[in-house]
């Protein structure tokens, strides 16, 4: 991979491609994460405006409820996630990251903010997200302490990627990486939502 300041131009990234590459050899290396089944998760690219106060760099969106339910029954309604599938896998966690918030984050950022999604994830890995406490909420006491739990694997597969092209690619900011290359590809779609079912059919 050419550096940050290279003139000769590469033909093309794809963004998503890239992020599930390195999520995979994360958790490859990581038992913390050794729950993850990566073929079963689908990395999208979303854009938000940089420096927007309160801006995301990244969120996890699980395909079904708590618990790991299909069906969600709520005030005499039905609800059930749409069915995704890559490559004829059915998708049980789509993982935006925003374009440029994310993209431009230091590099140890990045990881940060992957590892962070990857947290949320549920530990019997049944397509809903790991819950704290009895209203079952998503970062326990406070996101900060929510960070704490995975900060020493943040710092310990930094140390171990710092000298290869993965390391390398994370060292770029967004217009680096337009800079870089003739093409910047990624995957993209809408946050998918919860359809109601007809009610008849569980009667």
């Amino acid at each position: 991979m050419n550096g940050p300041h290279s003139s000769h131009a590469l033909k093309a990234i794809n963004i998503s491609d890239f992020l599930h590459a390195l999520i995979a050899d994360a958790c490859g290396r990581i038992s913390f994460f050794s729950h993850i089944d990566t073929e079963k998760l689908h990395i999208c690219i979303s854009s938000n405006r940089a420096g927007g106060r309160g801006a995301t760099f990244g969120k996890v969106v699980p395909m079904k409820f708590k618990g790991g339910e299909e069906i969600l029954h709520y005030r005499g309604k039905c609800y059930a996630m749409p069915k995704i599938e890559v490559n004829s896998i059915r998708i049980l966690y789509i993982i935006y990251f925003y374009i440029p918030r994310f993209t431009d984050l230091a590099p140890i950022e990045k990881i940060r903010v992957i590892f962070h999604e990857l947290y949320h994830i549920h530990p019997d890995f049944n397509g809903d997200i790991r819950r704290f406490g009895k209203n079952g909420s998503v970062h326990g006491k406070s996101k900060k302490q929510f960070d704490t739990q995975f900060e020493r694997e943040v710092i310990s597969y930094a140390e171990e990627i710092r000298n290869t092209p993965m390391w390398e690619f994370l060292s770029l900011n967004t217009s680096e990486i337009f800079k870089n290359y003739q093409k910047v590809l990624s995957y993209r779609m809408k946050t998918p939502k919860p359809i109601i079912l007809d009610a008849s059919i569980f009667r």
